[in-house]
């Protein structure tokens, strides 16, 4: 598909004078992030743990949490923690267990919904589970503010809630409840953006800063040790990595080097991931990916299973199942975006909104399908699985189309829904499945121009050849960790010669292609990679062509040896 190269204004001579000491490219990405003040480029390369973590009591609810946490202390009672299935919730999980065991000594239940038979969220057959379990407090991770109907027949049981969540609320909760969430109406922490796992994390650090007396005996900053998750979880649910995610990251990935769980260290074994090389790529595409598998294939307490472990055995057998859980994730995956494909092409070409249902498709597995096809063909894509009566999904959505706000027009047609801006699920009536996607075909229709539907690659600078060094990418290796809000640093090239190219990969869809410039005189060559670009390739471009192309840089290591690599996401002939 024809692609927009949107290259960034270029920064003002001002802002790059006033900074000598930078390299003036670095200044430029710098500027394009919105990194232009001194404190805000102190800040960017220096997160302090201990300056740029806002007052955890800044959030509403919080001393009321801690309280409630205190009660339940001095009268040992049994709590039970409700996450998520996905790595965020499954992360968020393990991290308040290892708070609320190993820190406060409480006992209680971890309870992590089955995608398919119960859905996201509080559900009340799993709250009589828990009663008959003489469960006391219940704790929500990552779930809980599109419950209010669950929590209300909770506490019609006994039941009190603490509810830990980043989600959008549309629903209203009054003062009698507990929800933490910086997203709340009303509330006055500064940073909106926080996942789940952070919000956990902000309330063990309340609970410590408030010096109670079950917590005396624990050194300053204890809770850094929880940040090997916080990291996951934060980059695998695909939050802004800007301000506190961004300090919380960098110290995360500190610690998960040097993890002291028996079983995170045997999935990143697995996974051929070495500790003084991670990053946020191997988060994002080698961890929860893994970590995800188990409950898109079978069910999410197994990941938290490998997670929570202290024996080397089950952490060796854990990471196994979740090796082949993952691999064959990855083939069911595929069989869905085929299927799913076929069926949109039935779809007239005009529409904006893409759709695909039917029966049989396993649940944990359409947001993987609806992001790829809403990458191939730039459109906000549902993808349902068909059941007798219901239909369930997920949607994955374009910058342009805030996909929560939309589906929320049309709630009236809705079982259950809820999400953020690019990415949702819900469920509706099939007899209502044709009305509910008129209705937003008409608002994408309204709000979407042919100009929006056609993908774009923001370019933030051109680069010349010259500055193709190690050094060079050493400097940019400061800007990580990369992320939404920081995206890693795409550049532009212009006649470029290939010099030859080569079908690699296991079905010939990627490109290796060996690109040079004249530089004084001479001529450097290049390797690049073209990943899934194989296509028509050579109806394009040809040996001895000049190109123009948009790529990130990156270091390729092998058998010990360090060389500079492109990685091309687009070119196009001189």
């Amino acid at each position: 598909m024809l692609k927009i190269w949107h290259l960034q204004p270029p920064a003002p001579k001002e802002f790059i004078n006033r900074f000598p000491e930078f390299d003036p490219l670095v200044l430029q990405l710098l500027y394009n992030r919105g990194v232009t003040s001194q404190e805000k480029i102190d800040e960017f390369f220096n997160p302090d743990y201990g300056q740029d973590l806002f007052d955890p009591f800044l959030l509403s609810d919080m001393e009321k949490a801690c309280d409630r946490i205190e009660q339940a202390v001095l009268k040992k009672e049994r709590v039970a923690i409700f996450g998520d299935y996905d790595a965020d919730g499954v992360t968020s999980s393990v991290i308040l267990t290892d708070f609320l065991k190993n820190v406060l000594g409480l006992s209680g239940q971890v309870y992590i919904p089955d995608r398919q038979s119960e859905g996201y969220g509080l559900n009340k057959k799993a709250l009589d589970w828990l009663l008959y379990k003489k469960i006391k407090l219940v704790i929500t991770c990552d779930c809980g503010v599109s419950n209010k109907e669950e929590i209300d027949y909770g506490k019609s049981k006994g039941f009190d809630f603490i509810v830990l969540d980043h989600h959008h609320l549309h629903q209203k909760f009054s003062d009698d409840y507990i929800i933490i969430n910086p997203k709340k109406s009303g509330d006055k922490y500064p940073f909106k953006e926080l996942a789940a796992c952070g919000v956990v994390f902000k309330f063990i650090q309340a609970f410590l800063q408030a010096k109670n007396p079950h917590t005396k005996n624990f050194g300053v900053g204890v809770e850094k040790w929880l940040l090997d998750l916080v990291a996951i979880g934060t980059v695998a649910d695909c939050v802004p990595l800007i301000s506190e995610n961004r300090t919380l990251v960098k110290y995360g990935l500190t610690v998960l080097s040097k993890t002291k769980r028996i079983g995170l260290a045997k999935l990143m074994e697995k996974a051929g991931i070495q500790p003084e090389n991670l990053d946020t790529y191997a988060l994002s595409f080698l961890i929860a990916p893994r970590i995800n598998a188990a409950g898109r294939i079978d069910h999410a307490t197994t990941a938290y299973k490998l997670l929570a472990t202290k024996n080397t055995g089950e952490a060796e057998k854990i990471s196994q199942d979740l090796e082949e859980k993952n691999y064959h994730r990855q083939k069911l995956c595929d069989e869905i975006i085929l299927e799913a494909k076929e069926i949109i092409g039935k779809v007239k070409k005009e529409r904006r909104i893409l759709w695909a249902a039917k029966e049989k498709w396993p649940l944990g597995i359409l947001g993987l399908a609806a992001g790829k096809i809403c990458e191939e063909f730039s459109r906000p894509v549902f993808i349902l699985s068909k059941g007798e009566k219901e239909s369930t999904g997920s949607v994955r959505s374009i910058p342009q189309f805030n996909i929560i706000e939309a589906i929320t027009k049309s709630a009236d047609l809705l079982l259950e829904y809820g999400g953020h801006k690019q990415a949702a699920g819900l469920s509706l009536e099939n007899k209502n499945l044709e009305i509910f996607f008129d209705r937003l075909e008409d608002l994408a229709a309204k709000q979407l121009s042919d100009l929006d539907l056609i993908p774009t690659i923001n370019v933030d600078a051109p680069l010349d050849f010259s500055k193709l060094d190690f050094k060079f990418y050493e400097e940019l290796q400061k800007l990580e960790p990369h992320g939404l809000g920081n995206p890693k640093p795409i550049f532009a090239a212009t006649s470029i010669k290939v010099e030859n190219i080569q079908l690699v990969g296991y079905d010939h869809q990627h490109l290796k292609i060996f690109l040079s410039k004249p530089l004084g005189g001479q001529r450097k060559v290049y390797e690049a990679i073209g990943f899934n670009q194989a296509q028509g390739v050579f109806q394009k471009i040809n040996k001895g062509d000049l190109v123009d192309i948009v790529f990130e840089l990156n270091a390729n290591i092998w058998n010990g040896q360090r060389k500079l690599e492109l990685k091309v996401l687009d070119f196009k002939k001189h």
